[in-house]
Parts: structure tokens; C-alpha cells; sequence
């Protein structure tokens, strides 16, 4: 009678463990769940960067080569997720570069900065890029800044794009 009662307490001792195990193994998985969905949404959001001071937006009839670099940083940051925000602005002549790479990177506290982003003032073109550190579906985002005295003197364009992650 005794050895019945034992192995009966015993049965139920195990039903209830393994009813919390998993209980525990449930609620871990659906936060998980829930992390992976709130990040999952994230990364499809561009990040919004507002430009520097003195920054016109420019109209879709910009020159040339502007629109052709804005849609080469466009295909750039194209992913599955969807296409890039892409925006190209026109600066006061002789804009400082540190000044709008200082602007866009206080933006992006604690962004992983992608190559050198030193300035050199005899290019005509001057690239900067941040990725989120994150390991799933990192979002990015370019800043160029154009000064076009071929064309027309001292004309400077900034293009700022922001890619969904991937």
C-alpha cells in the first residue's frame, strides 16, 4: 500500500514538473517570439535623418549626375524588405563636410561607422555610411555630399539615404 502511494505522488510529482518545464519553455519562446517581431518591424522602417542647416530639398529636375548617384545609393540599399528612402538636397556654397557628417552622426548614437568618412577637400565626391549594430536585419544609411564646380561654381548637393533592413 505504501509503495502505491509512493509511486503515485511520484507520477504526479512528474506530471507537475513537466507541466512547469513547459509552462517555462512556452513563456520563453513567446518572448522571443515577441522580440523577433518587434525587430522585425523595426528593420523595416528607413531611418529618418534630418539634414544639416541651410539644406534646400532639392526638386526631381536636379542636374544629372546628382539623380544618377542618388539612384546608384537607391539600388545600394535596396533589399527584400523593400526599397530605400532616398533624399538629395542643395547646400550654401562651400559647405563644410565635417559639419553635415557631424549632423547625421549624432543622429545615429551608437551606429557602427562604415569605412573612413575623412574629408578631402579636392573630391568632388565625399561618402560616409552607418550600420545599426545589430545582428538580425541591420538597417544603413549613406550620406554623400557632391560639390559640382564643373558645372556650376561652388554648387554643393547632399544626398541622404536610408535603407530597410535586410
Amino acid at each position: 500500500m505504501v509503495r502505491v502511494a509512493y509511486a503515485a505522488a511520484v507520477r504526479i510529482g512528474r506530471r507537475r514538473l513537466g507541466a512547469a518545464l513547459a509552462g517555462v519553455l512556452a513563456v520563453v519562446i513567446l518572448a522571443l517570439g515577441a522580440m523577433t517581431l518587434v525587430r522585425w518591424r523595426a528593420a523595416g522602417v528607413p531611418r529618418t535623418i534630418t539634414p544639416p542647416a541651410g539644406a534646400v530639398p532639392q526638386p526631381p529636375a536636379a542636374e544629372r549626375v546628382v539623380i544618377d548617384r542618388a539612384h546608384i545609393m537607391a539600388l545600394g540599399l535596396r533589399s527584400d524588405r523593400g526599397d530605400a528612402t532616398v533624399h538629395t538636397y542643395s547646400l550654401p556654397a562651400r559647405s563644410p563636410w565635417l559639419q553635415a557628417r557631424k549632423i547625421v552622426a549624432t543622429q545615429l548614437d551608437h551606429w557602427e561607422q562604415l569605412g573612413d568618412c575623412a574629408d578631402d577637400p579636392a573630391a568632388p565626391i565625399v561618402e560616409c555610411a552607418w550600420r545599426e549594430p545589430t545582428r538580425w536585419w541591420p538597417r544603413e544609411v549613406r550620406l554623400t555630399m557632391m560639390r559640382l564646380p564643373q558645372t556650376q561654381p561652388d554648387h554643393t548637393y547632399l544626398i541622404i539615404a536610408s535603407g530597410r533592413g535586410d
